[in-house]
């Protein structure tokens, strides 16, 4: 009788076993709508968090080639000049965010003519620019030549994130600085 009892709990055993594998419908749907809300939850937030980079690395650039122009024109002892570019060779009066160039003034002009020796050029990104849309000329003692202070602002394009903008501010003695702009 005792091999008969043993067989009878190992034959309870497999069954339950056999019928414990896997996941119910219901459980797997459950699973699925909690993925989905927290999905439709994050998703706003990670293009937030995409548009603030993009502006912060636009901003970023623009600021750097400020300073770059700024320092060669001591260094050098003469006119450099910063300007917005489309193709990476000449200026533009238009968007920073399209590109921008900087270039030895040899002549002083604040336009680039040729044989002056172009420093740096940057394309940049799917943002928007919006204030000073013409060239910065620093002088050898890293004054501008521009007569006030100017700002260029940086913003996201699209409506809901417009909160996304930085504004970088140019003073007439060379002094550059940036800051995010609250939505």
């Amino acid at each position: 009788m005792s091999i008969h009892t043993s067989h009878l709990k190992f034959s309870k055993l497999r069954v339950s076993l056999v019928c414990s594998r896997g996941f119910t419908l219901m459980e797997m749907m459950i699973v699925i709508a909690i993925m989905a809300i927290s999905l439709g939850l994050t998703a706003p937030s990670i293009r937030a968090v995409t548009a603030h980079n993009q502006v912060a690395a636009v901003n970023n650039s623009i600021l750097t080639g400020l300073n770059l122009a700024r320092s060669e024109a001591v260094s050098r002892g003469g006119s450099v000049v910063i300007c917005p570019s489309q193709n990476g060779n000449r200026c533009n009066a238009g968007q920073w965010n399209t590109g921008w160039i900087v270039f030895d003034d040899a002549d002083g002009n604040g336009s680039m003519v040729a044989g002056e020796v172009i420093r740096r050029s940057f394309r940049e990104s799917d943002v928007s620019s919006a204030g000073l849309s013409g060239n910065v000329a620093f002088q050898a003692d890293g004054t501008t030549t521009l007569g006030a202070s100017t700002s260029i602002t940086i913003c996201f394009p699209e409506s809901d994130l417009a909160a996304a903008c930085r504004r970088i501010q140019i003073n007439r003695f060379g002094s550059l600085s940036s800051k995010e702009l609250s939505g």
